[in-house]
């Protein structure tokens, strides 16, 4: 009876959650629009290395078949776009050739003489390369461009040139800010957490109030507030100039400064919540009863008081740090160029350029980050259980 009527949210998790999620990551290795869209070239080029030069007369017919047959079924365009992506400035040559192909332009015999006449990209035995290893519908091109590598010309693994390596630092930068407003987060959520707490019934409940207010406004006016707030014209640049602090405005948004302190805006009051949820559970009278006994209060606090709210500063901390790591709109309004998260290269690949495979990777990146958190997560908390078991 259980089961049955827990299979409506077991059906609703996996039709309209895990489903759709595990296909779109499944696009970081899928590798069939091309090998489906080029059978007889790949076929033919299975011989072939790059050694030997130019392909042969057979390998150029198949080529022309295999274009035509991606114009006919309105292929050619995808198809020249996911070439594009490995090989730079293709996306037009294979889109000329294709309509040649269909145009009948090129059945004059050789073949091979007739393509290399009209579109000269063709002599490049990078592309001959790069087509040559589309063998499968898998791939592992866009796993390895998200960790700035790729597959060198004998096939082996090395890292991608100084200038096209971003990724890396995306991903560590994403990391890091998450921490850091996690670590910010915490530090502010305790002593406000203490406040609330400790304070009568008639101040407790307006604190508390005040804490959540920022969660019923919307995410992107509290964003687009900070910009307001902190441009070179705004009320805090116009305070420290009138009071004579600064004698030029300062640089306070797009910014590192201005993204934490968006972020921990935003994610502050979550924190706030766990903490004073495990804080109300501990009796006032352990802190009294360490006092009595002659403990300064801070010694108190740290050795009575602490130990008994870290489940709240674990939850809190977990929910602000995975909120942290998929943020977008706060980086991508109130940070600069050297801010963007991991999220924003997802957006840009997914919505601007069409490249999915490169979005999918990118995407399991931050999910793999997520399951390993979630394992140290659970790692740190079961150790910490086992230390506050009495012996």
């Amino acid at each position: 009876m259980l089961a049955l009527l827990a299979l409506p949210l077991v059906l609703f998790v996996l039709v309209l959650f895990l489903w759709p999620v595990a296909r779109f990551l499944a696009l970081s290795v899928d590798n069939s629009d091309i090998s489906s869209n080029l059978p007889r070239t790949v076929q033919a080029l299975s011989g072939w290395t790059p050694e030997a030069g130019l392909p042969d007369e057979a390998v150029f017919a198949a080529l022309v078949e295999d274009l035509a047959d991606a114009r006919r079924a309105g292929k050619e365009g995808v198809l020249a776009q996911l070439v594009n992506q490995r090989v730079v400035g293709s996306r037009f040559l294979i889109i000329k050739t294709a309509k040649d192909a269909t145009d009948r332009k090129l059945d004059m015999r050789p073949v091979r003489e007739e393509v290399l006449a009209r579109q000269a990209g063709w002599n490049k035995i990078e592309l001959w390369r790069e087509i040559a290893r589309q063998k499968g519908a898998l791939t592992d091109y866009y796993l390895l461009a998200s960790l700035d590598l790729t597959r060198g010309a004998d096939g082996g693994i090395e890292p991608v040139s100084a200038d096209r390596a971003v990724f890396v630092d995306v991903l560590l930068r994403t990391i890091w800010i998450s921490v850091v407003v996690t670590l910010i987060c915490a530090v502010l959520a305790v002593p406000l957490a203490q406040a609330i707490v400790s304070a009568p019934p008639a101040w407790s409940r307006p604190m508390f109030a005040l804490i959540l207010f920022p969660l019923w406004t919307s995410l992107l006016v509290r964003t687009v507030i900070w910009i307001i707030v902190l441009q070179k014209n705004g009320p805090v640049n116009s305070t420290l100039l009138g009071l004579g602090i600064v004698g030029e405005p300062l640089n306070l948004v797009y910014t590192r400064f201005s993204l934490y302190l968006a972020m921990v805006q935003v994610l502050l009051p979550m924190m706030v919540l766990s903490v004073v949820a495990v804080m109300r559970r501990v009796p006032a009278t352990y802190m009294r009863a360490a006092l009595s006994l002659g403990a300064p209060w801070f010694t108190a606090w740290r050795r009575v008081q602490l130990p008994l709210i870290m489940p709240g500063i674990f939850s809190g901390g977990a929910i602000v740090f995975v909120f942290a790591l998929g943020y977008y709109i706060t980086p991508t309004l109130v940070g600069g160029p050297t801010d963007q998260m991991l999220s924003s290269y997802i957006a840009f690949y997914t919505n601007n350029t069409l490249n999915w495979g490169m979005g999918a990777a990118l995407s399991l990146q931050l999910l793999l980050i997520l399951v390993l958190f979630a394992f140290l997560y659970w790692t740190a908390g079961a150790l910490f259980r086992r230390r506050a078991r009495p012996a």
